[in-house]
């Protein structure tokens, strides 16, 4: 069988780190409602379309994994957001076409994580196989912020500077050709263990072979909980800078900014973390992870002053993290290997980008019932938190049992077939 090098999963982690490079453009929105006077109507387009690309191309990434490798799929979407950025760079266009071109920017963020997901586990070590979504996830983060804060030094006065940022790509396409591993070649070649053509030896007549041909739950629960828990996990990311500066009035947006950036270094951090969460709390832990973000919210309600949010900003997206990259490593590993892992993983990409959208339409909804506005919306969200554990607890202990194999580490484990 193949072994691929530590420089194959390099280049896959150096990939994730691409995957929210749109974040050039929202980062710099304040310079392109100045340099296109009177039309903030269309401008504000680039705070949402590239989030509508990501979910478009994360939707299709269902089926376009299905004929299309992995690796080349992957290497175009970071072809496709390069030409876009050096077109907004080198080009004097309307504000529309400045939008359209943001909007691009968005289609690796809908490509990148399902692909990088499911590639990972298979070519990660084995004692690294359930830690390989958790870095992942925080390698994703952490581009965000080097972008954004990218973006912003290389602007100045002049939005399309902040485009000069997009020039990484070309190192991330070249090592991508030369080493981001063709895990789709490589099984048709039988280079690589092939779960899926190892079914098709036994028997056809077997119960035990139309058994495991069955997809795995995983391949739904995951995508499904996530989408549900997106819908309120991200009351603090949509309510903080409003409690901050108009409800608890303790600071502007500089306090609001810095409680933000706190976060994103939260979910960083976590994200190296989560194979050792799953590993210490087993079956409990997403569960736990739901009800310790759902108490998060109360923080600055119970403690509403700068420290309150303070700590509120940190925990939150800590746990929060652990969600989210426990989520995607469940469903990476328990379809390791199959034709349902390039569904599962794209379907979480859609999964996050509808859950954030129908979280500042459907929170408000319940956030009423408690009188309105950011610390009633927190409130609404901790207690639908606290449900959605107490519903996961049932929902993941079969999961936890197929991917981990009851109360053993992933370490003993033979990989899943």
């Amino acid at each position: 069988m193949k072994k691929y090098t530590t420089l194959n999963l390099i280049t896959v982690f150096i990939v994730s780190f691409m995957a929210w490079i749109y974040c050039i453009a929202v980062a710099v929105l304040g310079l392109i409602y100045n340099a296109y006077p009177g039309q903030d109507n269309i401008s504000v387009l680039i705070a949402t379309l590239p989030t509508v690309f990501t979910m478009i191309a994360a939707f299709a990434a269902t089926v376009l994994f299905r004929i299309m490798p992995r690796k080349w799929l992957t290497i175009a979407s970071m072809a496709v957001a390069l030409v876009a950025g050096i077109a907004i760079l080198a080009m004097d266009m309307p504000i529309w076409g400045v939008v359209i071109c943001s909007a691009i920017l968005g289609i690796p963020a809908g490509i990148i994580p399902g692909a990088n997901a499911s590639v990972l586990p298979m070519i990660a070590p084995e004692k690294l196989k359930d830690k390989v979504a958790g870095i992942h996830t925080g390698l994703m983060m952490l581009g965000m912020a080097a972008f954004t804060f990218l973006a912003g030094v290389s602007a100045g006065d002049n939005f399309r500077s902040a485009y000069k940022v997009i020039s990484v790509l070309i190192v991330a396409i070249a090592l991508s050709i030369f080493f981001y591993p063709d895990v789709d070649r490589d099984m048709k070649m039988g280079l690589i263990k092939n779960p899926e053509a190892e079914m098709n030896i036994v028997t056809s007549g077997s119960s035990d072979h139309r058994a495991k041909l069955k997809m795995p739950p995983v391949t739904i629960i995951a995508p499904l909980v996530y989408f549900v828990g997106a819908v309120f996990w991200n009351a603090w990311y949509m309510n903080y800078s409003d409690l901050v500066i108009n409800d608890l009035n303790i600071g502007g947006a500089a306090l609001a900014g810095t409680i933000g950036s706190l976060g994103s270094v939260a979910g960083c951090i976590a994200g190296f973390f989560v194979a050792f969460w799953i590993k210490a709390t087993k079956s409990w832990s997403m569960p736990l992870a739901f009800i310790i973000t759902g108490i998060c919210f109360m923080v600055p309600v119970m403690i509403p002053n700068t420290g309150g949010c303070y700590i509120a900003g940190f925990a939150n997206q800590f746990f929060n993290i652990f969600i989210v990259s426990g989520l995607t490593t469940y469903g990476s590993l328990g379809t390791e290997g199959t034709r349902y892992a390039t569904i599962c993983m794209p379907l979480i990409s859609v999964a996050e980008g509808g859950g954030v959208f129908l979280c500042g339409y459907l929170l408000p909804v319940f956030g009423n019932i408690f009188g309105g506005g950011p610390r009633a919306n927190l409130q609404a969200a901790c207690i639908i938190m606290v449900i959605l554990g107490i519903i996961t607890v049932f929902l993941m202990r079969p999961i936890h049992k197929q991917v981990y194999g009851g109360g053993k580490d992933r370490e003993t484990q033979t990989n899943i077939s």
